[in-house]
């Protein structure tokens, strides 16, 4: 085997990894709004979750838990029946103040309806993992996938891409609207992550307080970053290594 050869790769890599991370911009928190427009939410239920989505990003807590954000939080939308529908909030928008969350929270409540039919909270959760993944940021505290539905959907499948997005580090959360059985499936099949968890809504007249709740705590992890632990400071310190590991086999 030729080692230096090795070396030099092995070096190469580790600087493009760190070149790559470098392009990306930073935010704290990536969170992305997976939201039910099956068959099975009415209009007027629609318009409770759209409402409840935008009166938590005017909630002071929230609005706090962004301003004291290091780099602020990124947020989007995705909405799923069947399968999911492409929206103009597939885009994140980065929010670091209480008058950027006032003008998200308007838009979330004047946005209109993109479709209806069955029920497939793995298309909602694939298609969140897609975005999160080529949205050219990247998270210094955490990325959360924030679930909210009436419905069940096939448990293997949901599960299969519950365990695709716990795998690429992401944590998914639930907000289950209805029985506690469906809070059961929440449990067993949607979520998981570190920290994850199922803040449940008994009606979609209680969604509005659930909600507020859930991305409080969501949005209150956001902390300035250790500078011992960033992702940089490791990428430096592994090509480091590798070059030591050349010299160290040349002396041999």
């Amino acid at each position: 085997m030729n080692f230096k050869k090795l070396g030099f790769a092995l070096a190469g890599m580790l600087m493009y990894g760190a070149a790559s991370h470098a392009n990306a911009a930073l935010v704290d928190l990536e969170l992305s709004l997976v939201i039910d427009v099956s068959g099975s939410v009415s209009t007027a239920e629609y318009t409770l979750q759209m409402d409840g989505y935008a009166n938590a990003f005017r909630d002071t807590s929230v609005q706090q838990n962004i301003a004291a954000s290091t780099n602020g939080i990124a947020v989007n939308v995705v909405f799923f029946a069947s399968s999911y529908y492409s929206t103009a909030l597939d885009a994140f928008t980065i929010l670091t103040s209480a008058a950027q969350a006032n003008a998200y929270a308007d838009l979330l409540d004047n946005f209109s309806r993109p479709g209806g039919g069955g029920t497939a909270i793995y298309a909602g959760i694939n298609r969140a993992v897609d975005l999160l993944l080529n949205n050219g940021l990247d998270a210094t505290v955490g990325t959360v996938i924030d679930v909210s539905g009436d419905g069940t959907s096939n448990s293997s499948s949901t599960a299969a891409s519950r365990d695709a997005a716990v795998a690429q580090g992401f944590t998914i959360n639930g907000l289950p609207i209805g029985s506690t059985s469906l809070a059961t499936f929440y449990n067993d099949y949607v979520i998981g992550g570190p920290g994850a968890f199922v803040q449940p809504a008994s009606s979609f007249t209680d969604f509005e307080t659930a909600v507020i709740n859930k991305i409080s705590a969501e949005t209150s992890v956001v902390t300035p970053p250790s500078t011992a632990s960033a992702p940089g400071a490791l990428s430096l310190l592994l090509v480091s290594g590798a070059f030591m590991f050349l010299r160290l086999r040349k002396r041999k």
